[in-house]
């Protein structure tokens, strides 16, 4: 066994022991752990290595296992940073889903779903409409549509009446006009601007 084998294998050794002390009850890693020693005292033994030789391996297996675990500990925060995004993003940021509960509000009141929606005041309709267009100016109008059609996708699944559902693709085909609408502006915006060039 070479000298850069053998400091691998003391940085094996270092990882679990530092296993087997912060687990104390599980006695698989206390195994591993004296399973290791006895390899790694076998093989000092077999190599027949001064003192101070030994040390300068054992030196540079602690640095292997300082490496290691800097890596393990990096590798573990960009997993949590990108668990944390994907969560992030599945469940949308505070404004996406109050942007998506006004739309559904919106929605359900013109299929006259919700019962108190009759009695809401002109005040909180205007209050609405204005959440939904600073969103929309914030965020552009590709979002809002992903979001539009999410609503749509919810209420669809709810227990609607024959004439609710009539109303729905009513609402679903008023949003793909719009969405000719607000996309083509911008195309044809696009398109001249390239023109020009």
């Amino acid at each position: 066994m070479n000298t850069k084998e053998l400091a691998n294998k003391y940085a094996e050794l270092l990882a679990a022991k530092e296993k087997a002390t912060m687990h104390p009850e599980d006695k698989g890693y206390e195994w591993k752990y004296n399973q290791l020693s006895t390899f790694y005292q076998d093989a000092v033994l077999k190599t027949k290595l001064p003192k101070e030789r030994l040390a300068e391996i054992e030196k540079e297996g602690e640095s292997l296992y300082e490496q290691y675990e800097r890596e393990q500990e990096e590798a573990n925060q960009f997993k949590e940073t990108y668990k944390n995004n994907v969560l992030n993003n599945l469940e949308g940021s505070k404004e996406e889903q109050d942007f998506k509960k006004a739309y559904k509000h919106k929605v359900l009141a013109f299929l006259d779903k919700e019962q108190d929606e009759k009695q809401e005041m002109e005040v909180n309709k205007d209050k609405r409409n204005q959440q939904m267009e600073a969103f929309e100016s914030k965020y552009g109008y590709e979002k809002v549509y992903a979001l539009k059609k999410e609503v749509l996708d919810d209420i669809r699944e709810m227990d609607l009446t024959p004439s609710q559902r009539e109303r729905l693709k009513e609402v679903e085909q008023d949003l793909e006009d719009e969405r000719k609408i607000k996309l083509g502006k911008n195309k044809k915006k696009d398109t001249e601007i390239e023109m020009e060039m």
